[in-house]
């Protein structure tokens, strides 16, 4: 089984990935983002280098699932990152025409990805995301603007209507306290308990 845990920047996707994974004894695999040298240089010059990030990203993201789940793994896998974030990300950050052609590519690539089971998206008011930003520090990451933010979201919750085969929890979280994540990770633990019976779920923390 392979959950995947998915949101803006900043919303919590890896400490609610690598806690849950710790909770059902299950292999984490978290996106290797930091190794892509171009997301430097986008946060400088969006309109000129968004096409080769979100391609670049489209690319890795294949190669790093396709690579974990070629070793058929007993145990269950959760990510803080999907295939499907591309497309939702290349929405915000590319021209018409420009989101056109990628598309095309990213069906190619879809079709041959593995999709997950279980869609968990953390969804939040830009200030919570703008708060966590700034706490964690990374300094490419210090001139992300609200509109911007405000933008995936729109594309998250777009994408996320579009999606028919996975079953989606929606947490929106009100506000981050020391308790946030481990609610929202008891939620998971108990939905996975009882079964996914439904095709999209909201709760608000």
């Amino acid at each position: 089984m392979y959950i995947c845990i998915e949101g803006n920047i900043g919303a919590g996707k890896t400490t609610v990935a690598m806690a849950l994974a710790k909770r059902k004894g299950a292999v984490f695999l978290g996106e290797q983002f930091e190794d892509n040298p171009l997301l430097p240089l986008f946060y400088k010059n969006k309109k000129q280098m968004a096409f080769p990030l979100e391609y670049s990203f489209l690319l890795s993201r294949h190669a790093q699932l396709h690579k974990h789940f070629e070793k058929k793994h007993k145990k269950i896998t959760v990510a803080d990152f999907s295939l499907l974030k591309c497309l939702w990300f290349a929405k915000s950050n590319l021209s018409k025409e420009e989101f056109a052609l990628y598309k095309t590519h990213f069906k190619i690539i879809e079709e041959v990805a593995t999709a997950p089971k279980l869609i968990i998206f953390i969804n939040t008011h830009h200030k919570n995301l703008l708060q966590n930003i700034k706490r964690r520090g990374r300094s490419y990451e210090k001139n992300i603007t609200k509109s911007y933010l405000m933008d995936v979201s729109d594309s998250y919750r777009a994408g996320l209507k579009k999606v028919k085969k996975i079953p989606v929890i929606e947490f929106f979280v009100n506000s981050y306290t020391a308790k946030t994540y481990e609610a929202i990770v008891n939620h998971i633990d108990d939905t996975l308990k009882k079964g996914v019976t439904f095709k999209y779920k909201e709760i608000i923390l």
